[in-house]
Parts: C-alpha cells; sequence; structure tokens
C-alpha cells in the first residue's frame, strides 16, 4: 500500500471522478472531481448508500451493475445517462473490486455522446432524403427522425412545406389517420399578424423557443400526450436555403426552455440539411414536370403534325369528290344542255345539288372546330322547350330515316319541359349524334333518344341496334378525321369530324360524353350537361338571360323593380359609400365581402351590373371575372372595376366595361352605370332609336324587337332620308347598315360626325359585310358597336344597347 498522502493526491489530481463503496454499498471516499461532475460535496454523500444518492439507478441497468461486480468481484463497465427536465449528461463507469467492496471511476462522455447522436440524426436523415420518393413522403420521414432526437412520439413533430404560389406553409406531418386537422390549420397563410406561431416564424424566417405549448399546431388536439409525456417547451424553426423559404419544422421537447441549448444546435443542423434536401427534391420535381410537359409537348407536336397530314390528304379527297360532281355535271348542262333530255337534266341538277349540300356539310364542320379549337365559337344559353329539338330532329333527318324505315322513339324525362342550352349547338349535338345512330343501324331498325335527370345534371342518351363499334377503335372515335375502321363503308359521307365536334360543343356546355358499345349488338352514345333551371322573369323563360338590362316604364318606379346592382368589396367602409353612390342612381344595392361569395350572389340574383375591386380574399377579382365571364347566367352581366390596381388593359381584356382607379369619382360612377343599364328616369321619353338599312326586313326586324322593349323605332330606308330623320329627331341611337345605294353607311357615319346635331349620336353598325382590319379602323372614329347580320339575336342586339347606353 502506498502511504495515505500519495494515495489521496493521486486521486484528487484525476480529471475524473472517483468513488469508493464498502460491501453494504456506502460511498467512502468522493473526490474533487466527483463534486465538480455531480454538484454534491463530499460531505453530503459520505457514509450515504449509493442508491440513496442516486435512486434512479436503483434497478436499471446501472443498479444492476453494481451489484454484479459487487457479489462476482469482477471488473464491470457501463455507460449511461442522467436526465431530468434541465440536464442530460452520459457517463462512463468502471468499477473495479476491492477486498473491502468496490472503486469506481466515471468519466463525462456526453460531448462524444452528442456527436455520435449527431452523426447517427445526419446519416439518417441523410438517408430519408436520398430515399423518399416526394416531397410528402420526406416530411413525414424527416418528422419520425426528429421524434427520435427529442425521444417523444412522431405525433409531436410537426413539418410544414412552403407554397409559394399561394404563400402559405402546409401541414404534412404528422401523417395522422384519425385526426382531422382544421383547414386553417394545415393551410396557413404566410403573414407575421397570423394566429399561427409556425406561419410568423415562416413569415420572420426566425426560431422561435416559447414554453407557451398553446402555440403548437398538434397541441390542442393531442393535449393529453402532451401532459402524458411531460412536455414543457416548444421549438419553432423555418427550413431555409440561401434565404429561400422552404418549410417549417415544430418540435416538443421535456426540457426546460432554459436548457435546450443542445437540442437546438441538433435541430439547427438536421433544419438546414432538411432544407437542402426539400429544395433538391424540388428541383428535381420540377425538372422532371418540365420534362413530361415537353414529352407531352412533343408528342402533341407529333400528332398535330400527322393529323395535319392526314386532314390535308383526307381534305383534298373530300373537296374533289363533290367538286368533280359539281364540274363535271355543270359542264356538261353547259355545253349539251339542248341534247339532254329532261330526265338527265333533272338528275344532273340534283347530282349537283347534292354535291354542293355535302361540300357546305365539310367546309361548315371544319369551320365549327377551327372556332372551337381557337376558342372563338361563343355559346348563346337561352331556355328552350324540349320538344323543339324533338321536332327539329324529325325534320332534319326526315330523308334519312324515310330511306331506312327507322323507327324514331323519343323518351325525354317529364322532370323538365325546358333546358337551357344554346339552341343552335345542343341541336347540333342531337342531330350528329342522331344522324350517326340511323347510319350504322339496319334497315327498319329502332333508334331511341331519352333523357333523365342525374342530381343537378341532365343525361341524354341515343342508343342504336345497328352493327355496333370494336373496343378497340371506341377510344379513338372522338379524335378528329377518325373512324371506326368497320364504319366506313356505312360513312362515306363522313370525314370523321361529327363526333368530335360533338365531344367540344358538350364540353363548351359543361358536360361530358361517352360510348358504350357491343360489336354486332349496337351502340349507346351518352351525354351529360348541368341541368340549369331558369327562374327568372317571362322574359328569360323565353330565352333572353339579359336580366332586365332595359326597364323604362312612365311611372316613378317601385323599389323591387329597380334595377339591382351588386357591389364587390371587402373594405366595409369602401363598400358603404359605394352603395351610397349608386342608390342615389336609382338602384337597389347588395353587397359581397369576399370573391367566393361574389360569384355565388351573381349565380343566384343576377344582377343587372357589378362593381368589382380586385383586392378581395378567398378569390381575388381577376379569379371571379374569369368565372362570371366562363359561366353561361352571368357572362352577360356588364362588370365595372373599382379598384387601386390600375390595371386596364388586362380588365378589358377580360370583359370589363369600365375600370375605375380609386377613389373613384361619384359622377363617374354613375355615367358608367348608365351606359352599361338603361334607367329610364321619371318623366323623360321613351328612348328613341334610328334603323338606316335600304333592306325593309332589316328595319322591320329591329323595330319588332326594339318597341317590344319600350324603345320608339324610327326607320329610314336610305342613307340620305336617314341622314335627314336623325338631325330631325335627334335619337339616342342609329342602327346603320353598310352596303346602302347612293349613300354608303361609311357615307353616312362620316356626314353624321360632321353635323353638330347629330355628332353625338352613338352608332351600331349591322352589315352582312364582312369588314376587315382596315375598314374597322376607318369605322372606329365613327362608331360604338359592330354586330353581323346573319348571327345577331334578340339578346345580341340588346347588349349592344346596353353597353353603349345613354351619353347625354
Amino acid at each position: 500500500m502506498y502511504p495515505e498522502f500519495d494515495y489521496k493526491s493521486i486521486l484528487e489530481s484525476i480529471s475524473g471522478g472517483f468513488l469508493a463503496l464498502n460491501q453494504d454499498f456506502s460511498i467512502t471516499y468522493w473526490n474533487h472531481a466527483a463534486e465538480e461532475g455531480t454538484g454534491l460535496k463530499s460531505e453530503e454523500v459520505l457514509g450515504k448508500h449509493i442508491f440513496e444518492i442516486f435512486p434512479n439507478a436503483k434497478g436499471a441497468p446501472l443498479g444492476e451493475t453494481y451489484k454484479l461486480a459487487m457479489e462476482t468481484q469482477t471488473f464491470q463497465s457501463i455507460e449511461t445517462a442522467y436526465k431530468d427536465d434541465k440536464f442530460e449528461t452520459w457517463y462512463d463507469i468502471r468499477m473495479y473490486p476491492a477486498t473491502s467492496g468496490l472503486s469506481v471511476f466515471f468519466q463525462d462522455i456526453t460531448r462524444r455522446k452528442q456527436d455520435e447522436r449527431q452523426r447517427e440524426i445526419m446519416a439518417e436523415i441523410s438517408h430519408v432524403i436520398n430515399t423518399s420518393r416526394h416531397l410528402d413522403e420526406l416530411c413525414v420521414s424527416a418528422g419520425e427522425q426528429i421524434s427520435r432526437i427529442f425521444e417523444i412520439s412522431p405525433r409531436l413533430i410537426s413539418v410544414f412545406l412552403f407554397d409559394h404560389h399561394n404563400n402559405e406553409i402546409r401541414l404534412v406531418a404528422p401523417a395522422l389517420l384519425d385526426v382531422d386537422f382544421a383547414p386553417d390549420t394545415v393551410h396557413q397563410k404566410v403573414d407575421s399578424s397570423s394566429p399561427r406561431l409556425a406561419a410568423r416564424v415562416a413569415k420572420d424566417k426566425t426560431p422561435v423557443v416559447t414554453d407557451d405549448l398553446s402555440l403548437s399546431t398538434v397541441g390542442s388536439t393531442l393535449r393529453g400526450e402532451f401532459e402524458k409525456q411531460k412536455i414543457k417547451t416548444l421549438i419553432v424553426m423555418p427550413l431555409i436555403v440561401q434565404g429561400e423559404l422552404q418549410g417549417v419544422v415544430e418540435a416538443v421537447t421535456m426540457k426546460d426552455k432554459n436548457y435546450v441549448a443542445s437540442e437546438i444546435e441538433l435541430l439547427t443542423l438536421v433544419a438546414g440539411e432538411l432544407a437542402g434536401g426539400m429544395s433538391r427534391k424540388r428541383l428535381i420535381d420540377e425538372i422532371r414536370r418540365k420534362n413530361v410537359e415537353l414529352e407531352e409537348q412533343t408528342l402533341k407536336t407529333q400528332e398535330a403534325s400527322e393529323t395535319l397530314k392526314k386532314f390535308l390528304a383526307m381534305f383534298s379527297h373530300e373537296l374533289r369528290s363533290p367538286l368533280n360532281s359539281i364540274i363535271g355535271f355543270s359542264d356538261l348542262l353547259a355545253t349539251q344542255l339542248e341534247e339532254l333530255p329532261q330526265t338527265s337534266v333533272e338528275e344532273f341538277m340534283k347530282n349537283i345539288n347534292a354535291s354542293g349540300k355535302h361540300l357546305q356539310l365539310i367546309i361548315n364542320d371544319i369551320l365549327d372546330l377551327s372556332k372551337i379549337e381557337s376558342g372563338t365559337l361563343d355559346l348563346h344559353i337561352a331556355s328552350y322547350p324540349v320538344s323543339y329539338f324533338q321536332e327539329s330532329i324529325r325534320r332534319v333527318l326526315s330523308a334519312s330515316i324515310q330511306e331506312k324505315h327507322i323507327n324514331l322513339e323519343f323518351a325525354f324525362s317529364p322532370e323538365f319541359d325546358e333546358i337551357v342550352v344554346d339552341q343552335t349547338r345542343f341541336k347540333q349535338i342531337l342531330i350528329n349524334l342522331v344522324s350517326n345512330a340511323i347510319k350504322f343501324s339496319d334497315q327498319g331498325g329502332t333508334v331511341r333518344i331519352s333523357s333523365v335527370r342525374e342530381g343537378n345534371d341532365m343525361q341524354f342518351e341515343v342508343r342504336d341496334h345497328g352493327i355496333g363499334i370494336k373496343a378497340a377503335d371506341v377510344p379513338h372515335l372522338f379524335k378528329p378525321f377518325k373512324q371506326a375502321a368497320d364504319g366506313k363503308e356505312m360513312n362515306r359521307k363522313g370525314i370523321g369530324l361529327g363526333l368530335a365536334i360533338t365531344k367540344k360543343l358538350i364540353e363548351l356546355h359543361g358536360g361530358t360524353i361517352w360510348i358504350d358499345s357491343t360489336w354486332g349488338e349496337g351502340s349507346t352514345v351518352s351525354f351529360r350537361i348541368p341541368l340549369v333551371i331558369d327562374v327568372s322573369t317571362e322574359l328569360g323563360k323565353q330565352g333572353e338571360m339579359l336580366l332586365e338590362v332595359l326597364k323604362r316604364e312612365n311611372k316613378p318606379l317601385r323599389n323591387e323593380e329597380r334595377p339591382l346592382a351588386l357591389v364587390v368589396e371587402d373594405s366595409p367602409q369602401a363598400a358603404e359609400l359605394m352603395k351610397m353612390h349608386i342608390e342615389s342612381a336609382g338602384y337597389r344595392v347588395v353587397i359581397a365581402k369576399d370573391g367566393a361569395e361574389a360569384v355565388e350572389m351573381s349565380k343566384e340574383l343576377r344582377p343587372s351590373v357589378i362593381t368589382l375591386d380586385l383586392m378581395l380574399p378567398v378569390k381575388d377579382g381577376w379569379q371571379v371575372m374569369k368565372e362570371l365571364k366562363r359561366h353561361p347566367l352571368c357572362k352577360h352581366i356588364p362588370i365595372v372595376i373599382v379598384s387601386i390596381i390600375d390595371e386596364k388593359n388586362l380588365g378589358f381584356g377580360l370583359g370589363a366595361v369600365d375600370y375605375f382607379v380609386k377613389p373613384v369619382n361619384r359622377d363617374d360612377l354613375i355615367k358608367a352605370l348608365d351606359r352599361v343599364h338603361l334607367v329610364r328616369k321619371p318623366g323623360e321619353r321613351p328612348p328613341t332609336v334610328l334603323a338606316i338599312d335600304d333592306d325593309k326586313s332589316a328595319t322591320d326586324l329591329i323595330q319588332l324587337i326594339l318597341e317590344s322593349e319600350g324603345y320608339r323605332v324610327l326607320k329610314a330606308n336610305d342613307g340620305k332620308q336617314g341622314v335627314e330623320i336623325a338631325v330631325r329627331e335627334h335619337p339616342d341611337l342609329i342602327i346603320l347598315d353598310i352596303v346602302m345605294p347612293e349613300m354608303s353607311g361609311f357615307d353616312v357615319a362620316q356626314e353624321l360626325k360632321q353635323i353638330p346635331a347629330s355628332r353625338d349620336i352613338p352608332i351600331i353598325i349591322l352589315t352582312s359585310m364582312d369588314i376587315d382590319e382596315t375598314e374597322q379602323a376607318e369605322l372606329s372614329e365613327f362608331v360604338s358597336g359592330l354586330m353581323k347580320k346573319g348571327a345577331f339575336t334578340k339578346r345580341d342586339l340588346l347588349r349592344e344597347i346596353a353597353h353603349i347606353g345613354p351619353e347625354k
């Protein structure tokens, strides 16, 4: 044995802690390093049982190791941790047997353990990043790994992804199957004033450590688990790469918030790696998406090229056949008319007529498809009796029905007597489908046309019992210039556009189409379109979707008869000011506070005019305009934009009739409303319209349309007379034809603008002539609107007038 002085000197000089135990596990020695490492002085521990000083060791692996060393008198070692709500310390403990008990050396290895754990966690995070198939899976797996760091349930770790398009963070982890979070919890707008801590951290890009657990995303939902695991601190950290936000992570720990430095250090490393992984994953996903889009675009280009080749080949062939007949038979008639018998002449004329109609049909199909593809085909939605379409089908297809002795059956649902559709295009849909069914039916076969109501949709079916369609051909039938291989002989006159056009027209109505067919047994073509129930005025039931655009009466207007204005404005003060302005102009006013409410109120109330702010919650003004202009019942409602955003060109491009930048002047606003809604004021004479056209039937039609709407109509049959009446009567509006004898419409417009008495009268051109860009530019100085004779309807005329309005 060493002298006692030397023994103590050695034990006191070592860096590690040392303690000695007698055979009763009482502490007989406690060196200075042990005091510093544990915070316990020697006088506090000497003579006391080891488990009295360290009660957590009893029954734990450390306590069992003490017993094993003492009982077997063999060397033992163990690495163990001491944890509480403040500290986590790791020790390497070595126990040497002695005759009097045990000599125990212990070393603080916390730093080494933390480094090892960091390496393990970072390796796991890297593995998760490399093996995750998509961002959501990465977030869930990363949340599970972070839960290991804090030794808590993965359900208590929240990981958000940042969506830069919507400026929001989306909760991805925990992936709870048994808990539904509120939508405003899952989707949080990134805002410093948000009630959600995660959203504020995303905005400020600064970590937050707090003991206010109510700020936790999952805290209110999983309060029981927080209490069970004795959670004390919440750490919220942004996931950032090169200054760009990728997401947010929320972690909770059992430690006091003043003692989480090591957790924050480790979480910061994990957050950096995770943010980098998210960024790379986004980039890879974007590259993949771009590659897919490029492949799709390349495929579309190839298909378009092939389609164009087929089209040119087929179109040239289909044009030559009727042209050859027309040229050949007309040449015979021109050169040998006197020599030909009357029966041959009649036969030749019939062939020329049939070939001309076939040629017209081909050209119309091509033009229809071109308009649909270019987005220039507009639907004219109105309400029509279902019986009208039944009669139309029988009339148009009577020759085909009689030729094949087809039994045509109709079974339209009694649930709706009228439907709201584009009359011409809906008739075209039914005729195309029924015509096909007749072509592919046997002699004396039956074709059945039926309809049923399916929820808020109308479903129509055209059923035949003909040859049917092979399953391989069905997917291609709605593509242009495609025909079923086995049906070409029965459809020689077609070029494969009928079903393609039909599909596009149904989609324009908001519907879908499909085919069920059994080869050799027949086919059923079905389509659905939304059921629009017209509950408007009698005028609306007759097909006029423009709701009370022109209300004129000689007596003062009652409150319920005043036109309705919808003010879309989220600021209560601004909305109230707009309401006061508009009510003073003779309108009733309702207010929508956000974009979604504006769309729903427009559909339900169908106001006469809408004033629209662009900066709106839920849906912005641009989205509201797009939705309303696409909706058949709302597309014709005039919209006046009133916003702090000065984007006039875009506003007019989307269909606005006027645009004001706040603050708006009351008089300017009322003038704009007058332009879109002709409100007659008490005591005024009915608005007067002068129609100038050498075609008497045209002026009679205008008179018939407008007098039923309360207008006074004057008529002139030539330009000179029109100028005289305009100067004498000073009408509110002139409707003018371009092509007239002696004095053309161009001359009339120029002369009217040079005479002070008629200079300010708005002019609408109504002509059958095609106006090129040069002529349009020339006319634009003199006229306010332009309509084509062959296509205008009552609604078109009223809409043009409503858009001009009185300017006096």
